[in-house]
């Protein structure tokens, strides 16, 4: 986990997760992408919600993608969207 648990904490039990994490996870992937010279692979979270937004971590250097929050509220459509849209 790349983060400052100190923030996280501050906001209380449970932390963040879904779409208030979208925009700094994508930034940190982006990052990490740069930086890493694909020495490791980069597992894109946070923020999910839509085939878009699992195209937007892979397109910042993600090699994978994680779902959670997206697909409680999204259900498992939102794998088919997503394979679908990779597969374009």
């Amino acid at each position: 986990m790349i983060s400052d648990t100190k923030i996280i904490t501050k906001i209380g039990n449970g932390g963040v997760s879904g779409k208030p994490l979208k925009k700094r996870s994508t930034e940190v992937i982006k990052y990490l992408h740069q930086k890493s010279n694909n020495s490791f692979p980069i597992i894109g979270v946070g923020g999910i919600h839509s085939a878009e937004d699992a195209l937007e971590k892979i397109n910042a250097g993600a090699s994978l993608i994680q779902l959670y929050t997206g697909f409680i509220y999204e259900g498992p459509a939102l794998i088919k969207k997503i394979n679908k849209l990779l597969l374009k």
